[in-house]
């Protein structure tokens, strides 16, 4: 049974709207880094330039995304009204931005203090974000026992988050001329963490309602719906034991965490692909790549002697990611301007149609700029030399985002307001 959405719990909209605007904008920062940088990007996961990318990809633009998202879907799908204000998380989308980009110019710079500020702000960000999701998801109420399989993944995920941020604050301190930490262990544990731990679980559960929703398809099977995630997080949970106790057999968690993404991958592709309608939506092509480059990287990663680093983390962070992120931004935003419109404006004046704020041409042109941009980093990966085009590709392909994005919420503007 699908499940309706409560939109009578929802923010302002400017405050979910303000990740998820700025967010694409990250991704343009981060294209431009690998275009500047060509080949060292790829030469290791190491290279400052490679650095700088990733966390303008994962803390610029996913984590802006995911957590604007979350701060709307915690009411409206999770059924969990926000605690506190959200007034507190709206500083964290200024102070989240500010962070990501004082983090990449510490790593371009090499410079002790530029961590140092990173640090700081990136603690202030997540503490106000965290301060409004951590009493809201674990609240009980009535409406959380319909949707527990969804409200303990964000759970799961937001616990992840708070690891993985600890983590990376104590590697901070460590560049920035702290405390010495056991660096290859903690960042190994850092990159799970934000990944496998905060990526994974929170678009998976996600999926169990935006899949459906917005690409019409039959819902997730229950039983799925509730095993993936936490079977995920165990197999987690035993590679990152295996990492620090240096264990052969670390390998078992990763091939078993392999097989069940690889698991929900096709279970998604199933619903996506069953019927004429879902197969020519226009949102339909982001969410094949994502789950196609999700099992790939999996097993890159997961199979004995596998891939460099590098081509992992291009394949999950460009192909499954990003392209998830990119398809569900270009309906949720559309979704809020069109509710909130709808709920303001006088009774005689009509609402746009929901295909009239980003038409579906558009985004079946970005995600070929998108897919474009993929294939091409992953292509860099094995030979080098593409890599500057392929950071042309991606700063272009989120710049289409970006702007198409913003588009409907500049023209009715005036109606959203508050």
């Amino acid at each position: 049974m699908r499940r309706a959405v409560d939109t009578t719990r929802l923010p302002p909209p400017a405050v979910p709207l303000a990740f998820l605007l700025a967010a694409p904008w990250f991704g343009v920062a981060a294209g431009g880094v690998v275009a500047w940088h060509g080949a060292a990007v790829f030469a290791s996961r190491w290279s400052a330039p490679a650095l700088a990318a990733v966390h303008l990809v994962t803390l610029g633009f996913l984590t802006m995304t995911m957590a604007g998202s979350l701060l709307q879907m915690v009411p409206a799908v999770a059924g969990l009204p926000l605690r506190g204000t959200y007034r507190l998380a709206v500083w964290s989308c200024p102070l989240l931005g500010a962070g990501a980009a004082l983090l990449a110019a510490a790593f371009l710079s090499g410079h002790a203090l530029l961590f140092a500020l990173a640090g700081a702000v990136l603690l202030a960000a997540f503490g106000a974000l965290l301060a409004c999701l951590l009493p809201s998801l674990w609240q009980r109420t009535r409406a959380a026992a319909a949707t527990a399989h969804i409200a303990g993944g964000m759970r799961a995920a937001v616990a992840a988050l708070l690891a993985c941020v600890v983590a990376g604050l104590l590697l901070a301190g460590w560049l920035a001329g702290g405390p010495a930490v056991p660096v290859l262990p903690l960042v190994d544990t850092h990159a799970a963490l934000g990944l496998a731990g905060w990526v994974v679980p929170l678009v998976m559960a996600v999926s169990f309602q935006v899949i459906p929703m917005f690409q019409a398809t039959d819902p997730f099977p229950p039983l799925a719906a509730r095993a993936l995630v936490p079977l995920v997080l165990l197999a987690l949970a035993g590679w990152i034991a295996g990492r620090w106790l240096d264990a052969p057999w670390r390998a078992v968690p990763a091939l078993a965490g392999a097989a069940l993404v690889t698991a929900y991958a096709g279970l998604a592709a199933s619903l996506l692909l069953r019927r004429e309608r879902t197969r020519t939506a226009a949102g339909t092509p982001y969410w094949l790549l994502s789950l196609a480059a999700l099992a790939g990287a999996a097993w890159l990663f997961a199979w004995p002697g596998g891939a460099a680093d590098v081509l992992v983390g291009a394949c999950f962070l460009a192909g499954c990611a990003m392209s998830a992120v990119n398809g569900m931004l270009y309906r949720i935003v559309p979704f809020l301007v069109w509710h909130h419109l709808r709920a303001r404006l006088p009774p005689h004046v009509p609402a746009p149609k929901f295909a009239e704020l980003i038409a579906p041409s558009r985004l079946r042109t970005q995600c070929r700029w998108h897919a474009a941009a993929v294939a091409a980093l992953l292509a860099a990966c094995a030979v080098p030399s593409l890599a500057s085009a392929a950071g042309l590709l991606l700063a272009v392909a989120c710049l289409r985002l970006g702007l198409d994005l913003a588009a409907p919420v500049l023209r009715h503007r005036h109606s959203l307001a508050p």
